[in-house]
């Protein structure tokens, strides 16, 4: 058995440095990337256990093993995902507000378009409701996903929106 501790460089970023190497995938569905222990098989037949000892969410392409002739990379599986496409900035909040209350990751894809995992109340609602929605296969990435494991009395921040998503920020020094 493989063991890894640490995500050793991503493919996608750093390709020349795995270039020569035999790749072997490590095929993991959207909500195990976040998990701190995983013992697998990899796509070639190899058993892995991995140690997330960082904590941070494994991405696709992120490599986990390497040696002299191969590498386990990560491959995030796609799933059947609900594209919404909210028209206005007061959609965007309550479409963000119901998914938020069924503690469901939310990916952001651009300015006017969320994703989801697929779950066939939220589309029953969301079309009840009048959103435009679609299904569609995808690979939900983490790193573009919003996220908040814990709220409490004592968690203080002000998000300021603005005109452009990108101009809007969290101010964690806030009271």
């Amino acid at each position: 058995m493989i063991l890894a501790t640490d995500i050793l460089g991503n493919i996608q970023s750093n390709s020349a440095a795995f270039d020569a190497l035999e790749k072997d995938y490590l095929a993991l569905d959207w909500f195990e990337v976040d998990s701190g222990r995983l013992r697998r098989q990899t796509t070639g037949g190899r058993d892995i256990g991995f140690k997330n000892s960082k904590g941070t969410s494994l991405k696709n392409g992120d490599v986990l093993f390497h040696d002299t002739k191969f590498c386990v990379v990560v491959r995030v599986l796609p799933c059947l995902c609900l594209i919404i496409r909210p028209n206005t900035q007061l959609e965007m909040a309550k479409i963000c507000f119901d998914i938020g209350n069924r503690h469901i990751p939310i990916a952001i894809r651009s300015e006017s378009e969320l994703m989801v995992a697929f779950e066939e109340p939220l589309y029953h609602l969301f079309e009840k409701q009048g959103y435009s929605i679609d299904r569609e296969i995808a690979v939900l990435e983490q790193t573009q996903t919003l996220r908040i494991h814990q709220w409490t009395r004592n968690t203080k921040f002000k998000v300021t929106l603005a005109k452009n998503i990108h101009e809007s920020f969290i101010d964690t020094a806030s009271n």
